[in-house]
């Protein structure tokens, strides 16, 4: 091993100490991205609250994670006991054909429960509800200190704890339901901006034999929220007890993970460190043997020019002589002689074909468009059933057969 090659494998080992040295001691920001998923720990995940709510239940909480639609096509065909359906998500979109089978569901004595920052139009049109997006001054802020960021406040206004307020810094969902159908609907809870505007954020829709209950704050159940103070699990938890004391099928979140993939094609590797780590490695890496090795090894190869074919040049040399004849006819016919004669040890086809078929065949193999090969064995047929030629048509043969062999 050369001297020098120990010197880049020296350097390049150092490289990457220090990186591992700064990626372990470095303080990494947390992510408020809202994933809500079940076995992470970030401040807007679900791990908290899948480790506690089988507690809160007398009967065990299912998590199922396909899709909603096999559920319930299933259950169609089982016609089991009650159950209340259970969705924390960000954004809950279902397809229509699985909320009608949900809406079934819920008229034969089912409860669906959904804790989304937005809801599926299909679902609150049905349901007669307005739920749009609320303006707010303010931006959301994780940086600022606690006692400095704008607060959203949540109260009840029915059952025991009706009236009791409970805070929430930063201000998460934005949507709020602006109307609904007094007939079915039932107003559970308000939130209240910073700046004083009141909506509806917790309603209850009576559907058949069984009901919907909507919520637009999944913070709540965060890692975030049931972690920060006692108020805050209270509150998640009172909000649960609206449901009422049948099994419970949690869709659990797993779906999502393939939509985030989707809109980065490495965020499986940057979430884990390891794998993180050994991208970097192999990143740094391919740079410096970039650097180290541009460097040529052999001498440059001249290029050497084929020689050039000067057929076309003789061929050009002859036909120039005979236009300055005069001799319109005969040159037509010779530059379809040499036409023919090309195409035949060019592409290796007989040209004594039906003209279609010549067409076809030669479109196919030389790959140039179908419309030129038309035109230019159309013309050919009209010269030689004529077995005359105008200067016009001369001219316009010519050029239609160097478009041909230019476009190579």
């Amino acid at each position: 091993m050369s001297k020098t090659l120990k010197i880049y494998l020296f350097a390049f080992a150092v490289l990457i100490a220090v990186m591992i040295v700064i990626d372990q001691t470095r303080q990494r920001p947390l992510d408020w991205f809202p994933s809500y998923y079940l076995d992470e720990k970030k401040p807007l995940d679900l791990y908290v609250l899948n480790g506690e709510i089988d507690h809160l239940f007398s009967d065990s909480v299912v998590r199922y994670g396909k899709n909603p639609f096999e559920y319930f096509q299933q259950q169609d065909s089982l016609n089991i006991r009650k159950e209340t359906y259970l969705f924390i998500r960000e954004s809950v979109y279902i397809d229509e054909s699985s909320t009608n089978k949900i809406l079934k569901a819920v008229e034969r004595g089912n409860t669906l429960f959904i804790v989304s920052d937005g809801f599926d139009p299909y679902l609150t049109d049905t349901l007669r509800a307005t739920c749009e997006y609320v303006s707010y001054d303010n931006p959301v802020s994780f940086n600022s200190k606690i006692d400095e960021r704008p607060e959203l406040k949540l109260k009840f206004s029915k059952g025991i704890w009706s009236g009791e307020e409970y805070s929430y810094s930063p201000v998460f969902g934005r949507y709020a339901f602006l109307s609904a159908d007094s007939a079915s609907a039932t107003a559970l809870g308000y939130m209240t901006f910073p700046d004083g505007a009141e909506y509806i954020n917790f309603i209850e829709f009576g559907v058949g034999k069984g009901k919907i209950i909507l919520h637009n704050q999944p913070v709540v159940f965060s890692n975030y929220s049931l972690l920060s103070n006692k108020l805050s699990q209270e509150y998640a938890e009172r909000v649960l007890s609206y449901l009422p004391d049948q099994p419970v099928v949690w869709f659990v979140a797993s779906q999502q993970h393939d939509e985030n993939m989707g809109r980065n094609q490495l965020s499986i590797v940057f979430r884990y460190p390891a794998l993180r780590m050994t991208w970097l490695i192999f990143l740094y890496g391919l740079v410096v043997f970039i650097l180290f090795t541009a460097k040529r090894k052999q001498r440059v190869v001249p290029v050497i020019k084929p020689v050039r074919n000067t057929t076309v040049e003789f061929v050009q040399t002859i036909g120039n002589l005979y236009f300055q004849e005069g001799d319109i006819s005969d040159i037509a016919r010779k530059k379809i002689i040499y036409f023919l004669d090309r195409v035949r040890r060019t592409y290796n086809i007989d040209t004594r074909l039906p003209e279609d078929k010549l067409i076809h065949r030669l479109h196919l193999k030389s790959g140039k468009d179908v419309e030129l090969v038309k035109e230019i064995l159309s013309l050919i047929a009209e010269i030689n059933d004529r077995d005359q030629c105008s200067k016009q048509e001369l001219i316009q043969l010519s050029l239609l057969m160097d478009r041909f062999w230019d476009s190579d």
